[in-house]
């Protein structure tokens, strides 16, 4: 071989390592997902699959056994003296979607060495790895999402959500030819049938969606930092949470339901937020960011979800979960004190307003005593409408005025 040929010969080599190595990504970026003890280790793409390498690491090896345990991918059933095994398998309905498209999904077509229509057992601290074979993602598409499920029945779903990869576009796509192509015959070209209705266009069925996402970040309401959290939900009678040590969270959730999500976060007060894709149709994206408010001395915190009967100070059932929820948390921070503070609106005699606020506020202290948090560690003060948030004269802006909060005052 002479010297040009040798040279041809190694740039055919290198341009198709090139090319190879375009279609394979180590150890991806992934934005978020739902359980940290399984991994992506690699993704290739051929002519006909998008191949996933996956490692299963057994979490009952960890010692202080704190792992979260209610997200299907895996199935933890109750551990006895004589078993600490648990199960595995991989949802035959696992999808890989572009994010935000539920419409653009790439179907499982097999698996390798995990079952999809059965479990498989593993033991304690033993790792599997295993490959899925999906539908070859688009070129282009160079982030995607691993759904393999929405958690239930105390199952843990492995997703994957923002999954980085090399998937770049054809060139021959990139490119706009620069001469028309030939005429086709006729006979191989048949017209379009003619519509009765020309002006009219064809709308294609969209597939109605299978799942919504809600995504956001937690944040310290001070600092606007995103913070480590805990987020929980109800889905079908089952109680759910995912941890997300970045703040950062995505959740698969059914479109026609509706969700209200618990935030909580060491060292701050829990806040909760309503989802509702059933009212959005067509839309299958969330975003909810939550600001949460550090549990420091001197912050003033809203109890949100403080109800009374009208001009009485009586706690209304609405109230018990909001209050339930205040109680642990001081029970979580047994060194916090707190005032909690009545507020109303300026309609009425004023010192009869200062007198109710000040028994509602009773009404919350007496609550949290009754359920286990010592009466030394809470005051109970009514302001009346001393303290407006809003003068506007509108029921919307007097309902803002009429308020219970509690103010941490020591620690």
């Amino acid at each position: 071989m002479n010297f040009k040929s040798l040279l041809v010969a190694l740039f055919a080599i290198g341009l198709s390592i090139s090319k190879s190595l375009g279609q394979i990504t180590d150890s991806p970026r992934i934005d978020e997902q739902s359980a940290e003890y399984v991994k992506i280790k690699r993704v290739e793409l051929t002519d006909q699959y998008t191949i996933i390498y996956l490692q299963f690491n057994d979490r009952s090896s960890r010692a202080d056994d704190t792992y979260p345990r209610n997200f299907p991918g895996d199935i933890i059933p109750p551990r006895n003296s004589q078993t600490q095994a648990s199960t595995i398998w991989l949802d035959p309905e696992t999808r890989l979607y572009k994010p935000g498209e539920v419409n653009n999904k790439f179907r499982l077509i097999k698996a390798e060495n995990i079952p999809t229509s059965k479990v498989r057992k593993v033991t304690p601290g033993e790792r599997v790895d295993f490959v899925a074979y999906f539908e070859r993602l688009s070129p282009g598409i160079e982030v995607f999402d691993f759904y393999e499920g929405r958690s239930q029945q105390g199952q843990q779903s492995w997703n994957f959500y923002g999954v980085h990869i090399r998937n770049p576009l054809k060139r021959d796509e990139n490119k706009t030819p620069k001469t028309l192509p030939k005429a086709i015959p006729a006979e191989t070209n048949p017209a379009p049938v003619e519509s009765s209705k020309p002006s009219e266009k064809i709308i294609p069925r969209i597939e109605e969606a299978q799942f919504a996402i809600v995504k956001g970040t937690v944040f310290d309401a001070k600092t606007k930092q995103p913070i480590a959290a805990q987020i929980a939900y109800q889905e079908e009678g089952d109680s759910l949470q995912m941890n997300s040590s970045s703040g950062k969270f995505r959740i698969g959730m059914n479109p026609k339901q509706r969700y209200n999500l618990r935030v909580t976060s060491k060292g701050y007060y829990g806040a909760s937020t309503e989802v509702s894709p059933v009212d959005s149709i067509g839309k299958v994206t969330f975003t909810r960011d939550i600001y949460l408010t550090p549990l420091s001395v001197g912050e003033t915190i809203a109890l949100s979800n403080i109800y009374f009967e009208t001009s009485k100070f009586d706690l209304l059932p609405e109230s018990f979960q909001e209050l339930n929820e205040l109680v642990q948390m001081m029970k979580d921070n047994a060194e916090i004190k707190i005032r909690v503070e009545g507020h109303t609106d300026n309609i009425g005699d004023r010192d009869k307003n200062i007198e109710l606020s000040r028994k509602r506020a009773e009404a919350v202290r007496d609550y949290l005593i009754k359920n286990g948090i010592h009466a030394e560690r809470i005051e109970a003060k009514g302001f009346g409408a001393t303290r407006l948030i809003t003068k506007s004269g509108t029921d919307e802006e007097r309902r803002k005025n009429r308020r219970v909060e509690f103010v941490i005052t020591g620690k």
